[in-house]
């Protein structure tokens, strides 16, 4: 490509800020509109320049139309899993015994987060990262690393193409310190990204520990 001259690129500003400041010089010559002709952006054949200023409007429209889409089912979804999560949470307060609490975490978590397989894995102190920073992402990204410590607490699905596993901060009323996880995988490669806000994370694992440590506070104190 061709470098512009630097004469013609201050032409065409100097006749860019004219018709800037003319606006009424195409309603003198209105007939411009068809007779000039220049390049169509997506094909090889010239068009008019309202037959431009159609597609450039034609393209904002669909841009618009795929964000506002996307606005409504963000906003849909986020409203269903809103209610799910409240009802996970008073399913969490009603469980009196540790095997409730336990089938309450594993099934509401399933239900809010909409994945196929949740799972509460067993005490491991290298579970402790992933307290402040949970594993999540597409299965194909995740370190190999976590991946291999997982395949010794679980028997990972090949269709699980996006994983989170949240560390549970555990013991903290009862001056102990435990390391369990959940593990929340889904066929959906999207479901879980590796940028998805950890506060959320913390907040889910937080709920989920504060019901442990309850019910096992319970169960000392009745025995």
């Amino acid at each position: 490509m061709s470098a512009i001259d630097p004469k013609q690129a201050e032409q065409e500003e100097l006749v860019a800020e004219w018709l800037r400041a003319t606006p009424g010089f195409f309603e003198c010559y209105a007939n411009l509109f068809n007779e000039i002709r220049i390049k169509h952006p997506h094909e090889d054949r010239a068009i008019s320049l309202q037959e431009r200023q159609m597609t450039v409007l034609r393209t904002q429209n669909q841009e618009l139309n795929r964000r506002l889409s996307e606005m409504l089912h963000f906003g849909s979804r986020n409203d269903k899993t809103q209610q799910s999560l409240v009802a996970w949470l008073l399913r969490l307060m009603k469980a009196n015994t540790k095997a409730d609490v336990e089938a309450a975490i594993i099934t509401g978590l399933a239900e809010v987060f909409e994945v196929e397989a949740a799972k509460l894995l067993s005490p491991n102190s290298a579970f402790s990262p992933w307290v402040d920073t949970p594993l999540c992402g597409s299965a194909k990204e995740l370190a190999a690393a976590s991946t291999d410590l997982l395949v010794t607490q679980v028997a990972i699905s090949p269709g699980w193409q996006s994983m989170v596993a949240i560390g549970l901060p555990l013991g903290k009323s009862m001056g102990i310190n435990s390391h369990l996880a959940v593990l929340l995988a889904s066929k959906d490669e999207t479901r879980f990204m590796a940028d998805m806000g950890a506060f959320y994370l913390r907040q889910i694992a937080e709920l989920t520990a504060a019901a442990l440590d309850r019910i096992q506070a319970y169960e000392v104190k009745v025995d």
